[in-house]
């Protein structure tokens, strides 16, 4: 009886071949991310085949696109905020952190530096309650009578406003922010200037702790994969490495992910992935503050460490 289920077994897996068909081939584990200087990272993982596993990343442009695939299964890991992986945990989805980023975030201004109080106003890209509001206010303590804020559609929207001088200020992550600097130069506009480095702010404030606003999460049944999450982790430090040698090859492949991220004047050099106790600490503190003023960005609950995984 054993022999005959060993035979039907394998006439199962073989079949389509001895059909002429190809045989199944194991699905790529999606990874998606907003245009900026991490996701590239992945990007260029990705077309390299740098962490032995087969990867496919795709490009979100609005956080509620990122929400909507996530909830939708199609990814499996994405760069998201960290107040946004908390969220998700918090309602029920199978969500884990496996790394976070210090990415650069700035506020670009029409005023010089050094700079001086914030007055006129300031873009927030996305909407009221979305992450660059709420951490602006962490940082800065709401203490800014002078200035005014609004909401746009994304960083592009919000760096072309302020291109065109109708606001003087916007809350930009990389590469927009090195964008928006770099084409005032050759427009009649305004000069923009990087004014403010909200990670410095928040160092500063926070004992030196990193600003761990944004991080690798996992989701579903690849969290309980921890060859495969540790293989891409390590292809992405290998992701790194490629980019310094290869900055031309690079800029090809940011054509094919996000435009903006092969202009000009960008920095395609990527941020490192942080992970391990003292970098998840970090991020923890992060979902504190953000929890303190608005636990309904986090969930409405603070995750404790069983939201943090460090894989092998």
């Amino acid at each position: 009886m054993k022999q005959i289920v060993a035979l039907l077994t394998g006439l199962i897996i073989w079949l389509p071949t001895l059909l002429g068909a190809a045989p199944l081939k194991s699905q790529p584990f999606v990874i998606s991310g907003p245009p900026v200087a991490e996701s590239l990272v992945f990007a260029v993982m990705a077309d390299q085949g740098l962490s032995g596993e087969s990867v496919k990343f795709v490009t979100w442009h609005s956080p509620d696109q990122a929400r909507a695939m996530i909830a939708a299964g199609k990814i499996q890991g994405s760069v998201v905020t960290t107040s946004a992986a908390a969220t998700f945990f918090n309602k029920g989805v199978k969500t884990t952190v496996a790394g976070v980023f210090a990415s650069p975030l700035w506020i670009v201004s029409t005023q010089p530096v050094p700079p001086g109080p914030l007055q006129g106003t300031l873009l927030f890209p996305f909407g009221s309650g979305e992450m660059p509001e709420i951490l602006f206010h962490i940082v800065m303590q709401k203490g800014l009578p002078h200035l005014e804020t609004r909401h746009t559609g994304g960083a592009l929207e919000a760096m072309n406003l302020l291109l065109m001088g109708r606001a003087d200020h916007a809350l930009l992550a990389e590469p927009a922010a090195s964008l928006a600097v770099n084409r005032s130069k050759n427009m009649t506009g305004p000069t923009l200037t990087k004014h403010l480095d909200l990670r410095t702010l928040w160092e500063n404030r926070f004992n030196g702790r990193p600003l761990c606003v944004s991080a690798f999460a996992v989701f579903g049944d690849a969290v309980d994969k921890p060859g495969q999450i540790a293989a891409i982790i390590k292809g992405y430090g290998r992701a790194l490495d490629w980019i310094k040698v290869h900055p031309n090859q690079t800029r090809a492949i940011a054509k094919k992910t996000a435009p903006a991220l092969a202009s000009p004047g960008v920095n395609v050099s990527g941020t490192p992935i942080l992970t391990g106790e003292v970098a998840f600490d970090a991020a923890r503190l992060f979902l504190e503050k953000i929890y303190d003023l608005d636990p309904g960005a986090v969930g409405k609950s603070l995750p404790g460490p069983e939201l943090f995984t460090v894989y092998p």
